[in-house]
């Protein structure tokens, strides 16, 4: 089944591409962080905080985690925006200029995503899953404030515009011909036209204008002034589309300001790796609040409650048993980033309570991460630190992973 996925997300990657080489809107670097609940859910997210953003139509990430990072990833999410995705010109403003907006009612549908994930567990690790089972989850994730463009977006976004509107004016002083009027072949054609027409009376000017010669020259004027009309509007609307595309891709959107977003999801845990022998391995809802200033970077808040039902989990020197497990998370990250940087770096500390009694002993978790856009909308994250206690074992696994982020569809 996961290699179907796989395929799958390969195939969908492709297409984005394709549609990219046909459409004619302007490509922006969105990709600022992951947005995949669903990898939360399983454990393999860079981070357990995310920080709201603006998002890809279609988002697919790599995991490698063990081996000395020399296998193939065998963990992988796709997450798709489905207003961006299926956007269609009937569907209102779905310029970058319009989604500019931190809040409103178009805010919810724009930053939309659902997350599919699937972990297929080392067997040289020591965590709370089966090695011999495959994990897949889905989750959604929205925000209802995404915070306001700094001012450098703004800029881009305003020279873009203005170069817009360039190159409309440009068209329509095209139509009116003025600058074909002063080329000295067009005015000698025209004063051929008139010099044939001069002195003659009405009968005899419909005679000219009906004969071969002054046909001849029309057909010459009017292709005269087709041909200049196409060649110069060709030449000034492909140098404004190229200045155009650089300004684009020479930034990054960056937010700043409050953002709050929510998300959720469930995952199956398929027994055997066989898709009729499966049950729920966790669901959660949580919801991450927080602050980016442009000059000390972000501060974020994490809620969440995740229920996790039919757990196996030790207590101290008593037998294994069996139940349902309920948690909550409280959480603090830090994210230092620079707008228009490629690097940015952050910690983040959770801390998990346990509201099922006798169950499992509180735990908690601190990642750090580093990430670096290696190309447009794509980045390479690290992850390392110490993940939560499991349920038969208590001294917190290590976590260290690479990630690789891909984003297909950011044209706006």
């Amino acid at each position: 089944m996961k290699n179907i996925l796989f395929i799958i997300a390969m195939m969908t990657s492709g297409f984005a591409i394709a549609q990219s080489q046909v459409d004619t809107t302007i490509k922006v670097d969105l990709l600022n962080a992951p947005a995949s609940p669903a990898s939360n859910l399983l454990g393999i997210a860079p981070s357990d905080i995310d920080k709201p953003t603006d998002v890809s139509a279609f988002m697919l990430s790599l995991q490698s985690a063990s081996n000395s990072f020399t296998k193939l990833p065998s963990n992988y999410a796709i997450d798709i925006a489905p207003y961006w995705l299926f956007k269609s010109s009937k569907k209102g403003d779905i310029t970058t200029e319009g989604f500019r907006r931190s809040g409103g009612k178009d805010v919810l549908k724009q930053t939309l995503v659902l997350s599919f994930a699937i972990r297929s567990p080392d067997t040289t690790q020591t965590t709370t899953l089966n090695a011999k089972s495959t994990y897949g989850g889905f989750g959604f994730k929205f925000s209802i404030l995404r915070g306001e463009y700094d001012n450098s977006t703004k800029q881009a976004l305003d020279k873009i515009k203005q170069l817009q509107d360039k190159r409309l004016r440009h068209l329509d002083d095209m139509l009116t011909g003025y600058k074909a009027n002063v080329d000295p072949v067009v005015m000698e054609l025209r004063q051929k036209r008139k010099d044939m027409l001069a002195g003659k009376s009405a009968d005899e000017i419909r005679a000219v204008m009906a004969g071969e010669e002054y046909n001849a020259i029309n057909n010459a004027l009017n292709k005269k002034l087709a041909d200049y009309y196409e060649a110069e509007k060709g030449e000034k609307i492909a140098e404004l589309d190229k200045e155009i595309q650089q300004i684009a891709s020479g930034f990054q959107t960056f937010r700043a300001g409050f953002t709050w977003d929510v998300a959720g999801g469930v995952s199956t845990e398929f027994r055997n790796q066989k898709f009729n022998n499966s049950k729920i391995y966790n669901a959660g809802i949580w919801t991450t609040i927080g602050y980016t200033d442009t000059t000390y970077g972000a501060g974020l808040f994490i809620l969440r409650l995740l229920h996790n039902p039919d757990q196996v989990f030790a207590k101290d020197n008593m037998v294994n048993d069996i139940g349902n497990i309920t948690t909550f998370d409280a959480g603090l990250r830090y994210i230092y980033a620079k707008p228009q940087s490629k690097f940015s770096a952050s910690v983040e500390a959770v801390y998990r309570s346990v509201l099922s009694s006798n169950t499992i002993d509180p735990s908690w978790r601190i990642v750090f991460n580093a990430d670096y856009k290696i190309l447009e909308n794509q980045k390479l994250t690290f992850s390392i630190g110490r993940n939560f206690d499991g349920t038969l074992t208590k001294d917190g696994n290590l976590i260290a992973a690479l990630t690789f982020l891909k984003g297909f569809g950011n044209k706006r």
